[in-house]
């Protein structure tokens, strides 16, 4: 048993190894513990970028709504725990905006919060490692990401209207920009909130525990999300979903 799991460790290593030469790295890139931390989320979205187009053309908006389902399902069923770990009052909407917050410090994206009132959030993502593989297919953030978030956020407030996504450094824009918006009274909307983080970048979330946790979930919520649609088929319910639905044809 030990010398098979050995095994396997070496061969993925080695699969992960020649996987990276399609980044093309310089000699400083693989000296730079950075371009290191950053490899795994742009081989991730460029295999996304493959998959995404892939699926639509094998199987029509079907086959994107299952992939699109998953991503839901997992954004539903890790909610809770971001909602108890990252402290998030789901009537504030910059305190909403602590999810993208986590999440940009995990995977090394940086941006600012250009508004942080209890009715509106605005961030400006300026930097994202892997802003030049989507390119090739920047549906990617706007359909998947997208579904991810929009799973998250129905069940932590349902009532906030739709998240949107306006600005991509995938198209070539100067940030990607993303609204979260309650409809709150006009006088409750336009205080600022307790949450609001002033400053060029707002800190790193770091959580004991909350990074296992949500793998642990996330694995659980695969699994059950492809048990659903095998026996259910892909035509799943999903809040906002023609927010985020999958065309190729768009600009």
């Amino acid at each position: 048993m030990f010398k098979k799991a050995k095994r396997l460790l070496l061969a993925s290593g080695i699969l992960y190894g020649l996987s990276l030469r399609s980044l093309h790295p310089s000699p400083s890139d693989l000296l730079n513990p950075k371009w290191h931390r950053e490899a795994p989320m742009r081989l991730m979205m460029s295999g996304l970028t493959r998959l995404l187009p892939a699926l639509h053309d094998r199987f029509g908006e079907k086959g994107v709504r299952a992939l699109q389902f998953v991503f839901y399902r997992a954004g539903v069923d890790r909610a809770p725990i971001l909602l108890e770990e990252l402290r998030i009052d789901p009537y504030d909407a910059r305190s909403l905006g602590r999810v993208l917050d986590f999440e940009d410090g995990l995977v090394g994206v940086r941006g600012v919060w250009t508004e942080e009132t209890r009715g509106k959030a605005v961030k400006e993502e300026r930097y994202c490692p892997a802003a030049m593989e989507l390119a090739a297919c920047p549906e990617v953030c706007t359909c998947l990401m997208m579904a991810f978030e929009a799973g998250t956020f129905s069940v932590i407030n349902p009532d906030l209207y739709v998240p949107e996504i306006t600005e991509l450094l995938s198209r070539g824009d100067a940030c990607c920009r993303a609204t979260i918006e309650l409809p709150l009274a006009k006088r409750e909307a336009r205080k600022t909130s307790p949450q609001a983080t002033p400053g060029e970048f707002p800190p790193v979330l770091k959580v004991p525990g909350l990074r296992e946790k949500l793998a642990v979930s996330g694995l659980k919520s695969v699994f059950s999300a492809l048990l659903t649609l095998l026996t259910e088929g892909p035509d799943q319910p999903m809040m906002w979903y023609e927010s985020y639905r999958y065309d190729p044809s768009s600009p």
